[in-house]
């Protein structure tokens, strides 16, 4: 595993030898471009879900819903994905007596509903605006690389939280892809990855991952990206700070299986934070 600041071989003189040019960046949004102990996350995943299931799916109650909700997102690590897959195996509850489905419509769950929602109704303020060392470190990379945006949220939420952050700029959207561009995939899907890639015109050996999530760089990993671990702030194995320790279980918590690790094989660095990549992709030289 390669620490920040460290050398590794995917530079230019990389390219003269016969390697691939690593000139393309993907990067997750939630919990990689936001710190995982802002709270957005486990808001999102519980007062979030369960408020649009039981307004929207007829649920009898939050924590009814949280059950369903949880279930689903361990197998498929999306809620809209999850909530598709929970209506396809018929477990969402019956509509109430008098109420019936708009005509022409199919589904009870609709992804660009769940999308409308949490565009409308998160408290996006837990995020706590623009992060300016976050916003000169993206100012810095896009001079030398191609930024791309994947992420398993649908794609108006996903807006929304890359405006909050003050990044929407560095995203423009034939180089975002959020999980309505890549149904019925999402992460950690093969197919996921390997569409968007076509869709951005690369090869997997021209790319880094950014990601907090395990399941989703050993994937880019096995296609033979390089990959960045992004732990979160106080979560480096060197620097564990209690207080955010806290707040960000809080939010794993809500991702079952899926927590950082370091010593991963799949993981070629680790960073606290988004605007550390700066200084890994320095370090190997491609800055």
């Amino acid at each position: 595993m390669t620490p920040i600041g460290s050398s590794a071989p995917v530079d230019g003189d990389s390219a003269k030898r016969g390697c691939p040019k690593i000139a393309t960046i993907i990067f997750d949004v939630d919990d990689t471009l936001y710190d995982v102990g802002t709270g957005f996350t486990a808001h999102r995943n519980t007062d979030g879900a369960t408020a649009f299931m039981v307004d929207k799916l007829h649920f009898h109650s939050k924590e009814e819903a949280q059950i369903l909700r949880n279930e689903y997102f361990t197998k498929y690590h999306s809620t809209a994905k999850g909530l598709t897959m929970a209506e396809a195996d018929g477990k969402l509850p019956p509509l109430p007596e008098g109420v019936t489905l708009p005509a022409g419509r199919e589904n009870r769950f609709e992804p660009e509903e769940l999308d409308e929602f949490w565009a409308q109704h998160l408290d996006f303020s837990l995020l706590g605006g623009p992060d300016p060392k976050c916003v000169e470190a993206f100012q810095i990379i896009s001079k030398k690389m191609k930024i791309v945006g994947f992420s398993n949220g649908p794609r108006k939420y996903v807006t929304r939280v890359l405006k909050e952050i003050g990044l929407d700029y560095f995203f423009p959207t034939k180089q975002l892809f959020a999980v309505n561009d890549v149904l019925p995939y999402c992460k950690p899907d093969l197919g996921s990855f390997q569409l968007v890639l076509e869709k951005v015109d690369v090869l997997p050996e021209e790319c880094i991952m950014v990601e907090d999530s395990m399941k989703n760089i050993r994937v880019a990993k096995s296609l033979g990206m390089k990959t960045i671990l992004v732990v979160g702030k106080g979560r480096k194995r060197e620097n564990r700070i209690t207080e955010y320790l806290v707040r960000a279980d809080d939010a794993e918590a809500t991702k079952a299986g899926d927590i950082p690790d370091e010593t991963d094989p799949a993981v070629d660095a680790v960073v606290e934070v988004a605007s550390d990549v700066v200084l890994v992709l320095d370090g190997w030289g491609l800055l």
